[in-house]
């Protein structure tokens, strides 16, 4: 039986006897036929509207190995071979520009991998079970050069797949190695909410291999230190920089062996924050024939120079544009006077039903955060706060209650402004501008993925007048022209580097985000001082005595 035809044509296989490997193509048949029908339908009609199952952490992945299944090759189909013609007009198609040496020619489907890498059959049917079928455009580029062994710098909107484009060459290639060799792969990302997003993907396609796939949590980190694991076990690795940094300075960690790694939201990771911790990591990979990769929403040029000083004759893949927001998302400005105009505004978007959960409400600070959500408990809204102050526990308890649907609005800081992937995302709302475009893209890129709509609406008043121009210039070049005010649709001029270091540095100084009159916060000001006076005075007392 011709395999190729059954995957590119989806024939009718009956017999329920059929093997293993034809079964993973019925799956096949059955997941395009669904997805067919209407995202929009299929969110309506499930009660977990975020069209996620509950993923609970897989500790046996990390410490009991698992049997492996026989992971012969596909056969090789014939593989689709695109002229130079053809291979411009698909990436004209989804607005890629790739350059370096040796560009390698794109991918139709992931079943042109078959014929021309080789495709591992376990990997394809862990593709197939969850629903992975058609790659995405970042996904049709990073996969072939990521197979033929190049560095790569790649820039893709969110939502648009760029995990799954590291991940499945990282399997596949690492899949075929030695086994028990120690990490071979390492996936660095700035938050822990991000890695565990990636560790979990790295488990679905790593069902029933041999492949040790490992996150470096506290757990995992005390166990290394106490010698209950060792560094050896693992063949992928997921970690947070400063985690990995201290088990490589107490010595318990080896990264000799690591053959490729990946930088997810690789702007952030080359901040002069985490430049450094980037930097030791990379000296760590001792590795000669060590491959490197970054990824990201928004790559800046000086993020770009960086990239190019560690890589060798990279290739370079821009989806769309560096610094634009998806297209699928609908963008809007409100000008609210003042801190109190912002609170008007989002009750007014209640009072009109525009306020449709699930929602994500962003604020510059943790203070803030807190403040505001305490204002919209007053208003009975089902919602919950998430910021650096809550541990870990509290944070992943409240992720999953927002998957599932039990809240219905979540507020929080840039916590959560990077790589989580929420499905089905209703709006955005930025009650405090960023500080950069870099972190409005991210910000607004929760919601508009996989291909679904989405709105953000970002409030500002007379303090934002500088933060305000780079919101405005993305949402120009997205083509979101339509929620700007006649005024902001005008050239506004470019910030300067002065300007740029200015907002970021110097954090707007904004009134605090209430309802109760000042004359009311000022008396309950001083009552509580004399409530404190009369304690101290007390203990003072009290101690005179002994």
């Amino acid at each position: 039986m011709d395999i190729f035809k059954i995957l590119s044509r989806g024939a009718s296989l009956k017999k329920s006897n059929a093997p293993a490997g034809v079964q993973s193509l019925q799956k096949l048949e059955t997941v395009n036929v669904a997805k067919q029908q209407d995202l929009d339908d299929e969110l309506d009609k499930e009660v977990d509207f975020f069209h996620q199952k509950d993923h609970k952490k897989k500790e046996t992945i990390i410490d009991e190995p698992t049997v492996a299944k026989t992971q012969d090759d596909i056969p090789e189909p014939p593989t689709k071979v695109f002229t130079p013609e053809e291979a411009l007009a698909l990436r004209k198609s989804y607005g890629a520009k790739v350059s370096g040496d040796d560009i390698h020619q794109p991918i139709g489907s992931f079943e042109d991998l078959v014929g021309r890498f080789k495709f591992n059959r376990l990997l394809l049917e862990n593709l197939i079970s969850n629903e992975f079928t058609e790659p995405t455009p970042i996904q049709c580029e990073a996969i072939p050069a990521s197979l033929a062994d190049r560095d790569l710098i790649c820039c893709a909107p969110t939502g648009s797949g760029k995990t799954l484009a590291f991940i499945i060459p990282l399997v596949q290639q690492l899949g075929r190695g030695r086994k028990n060799h120690g990490i071979r792969g390492l996936v660095i990302s700035p938050t822990k909410e991000l890695s565990t997003q990636i560790f979990n993907e790295l488990v679905k396609l790593c069902k029933d291999s041999s492949l040790q796939v490992g996150i470096l949590n506290k757990s995992i980190a005390g166990k290394l230190r106490n010698k209950v694991l060792t560094s050896s076990k693992f063949d992928i690795l997921v970690s947070t920089p400063l985690r990995l940094i201290d088990l490589l300075g107490e010595g318990v960690m080896d990264l000799s062996k690591v053959e490729q790694v990946v930088f997810d939201e690789a702007d952030k990771l080359f901040e002069s924050k985490f430049v450094e911790q980037t930097d030791r990591i990379l000296t760590a990979c001792s590795n000669p024939k060590l491959r490197r990769s970054i990824f990201s929403a928004t790559i800046t040029s000086s993020v770009e120079e960086l990239a190019n000083s560690i890589m060798h004759s990279p290739i370079r893949i821009i989806i769309g544009h560096k610094e634009a927001a998806n297209t699928n998302i609908e963008q809007k400005l409100v000008y609210c006077g003042n801190e109190h105009g912002k609170l008007l505004a989002l009750r007014e978007m209640l009072r009109k039903g525009e306020f449709k959960p699930p929602v994500i409400i962003f604020l510059q600070s943790i203070t803030r955060a807190k403040a505001l959500f305490h204002e919209l408990l007053y208003d009975r809204l089902n919602v919950d706060v998430i910021h650096a102050e809550r541990t870990q526990l509290q944070r992943e308890t409240i992720i999953d209650r927002f998957r599932k649907g039990e809240l219905w609005c979540l507020i929080c800081t840039d916590v959560l402004a990077r790589g989580i992937d929420f499905k089905g995302i209703n709006l955005v709302i930025n009650y405090d501008v960023p500080v950069s475009a870099q972190a409005y893209v991210h910000r607004i890129g929760r919601t508009g993925r996989g291909g679904r709509s989405g709105k953000a609406v970002t409030f500002y008043t007379k303090e934002d007048t500088l933060a305000i121009k780079p919101v405005v210039n993305v949402m120009k070049q997205s083509g979101s022209e339509d929620g700007l005010a006649d005024w902001l649709k005008e050239d506004l001029s470019k910030l300067t580097k002065q300007q740029k270091k200015q907002i970021k540095n110097k954090v707007v100084d904004r009134k605090p985000i209430s309802t109760v009159p000042s004359v009311v916060r000022k008396k309950r000001k001083q009552k509580q001082e004399m409530i404190d006076a009369s304690k101290k005075r007390k203990t003072l007392e009290e101690s005179s005595n002994n």
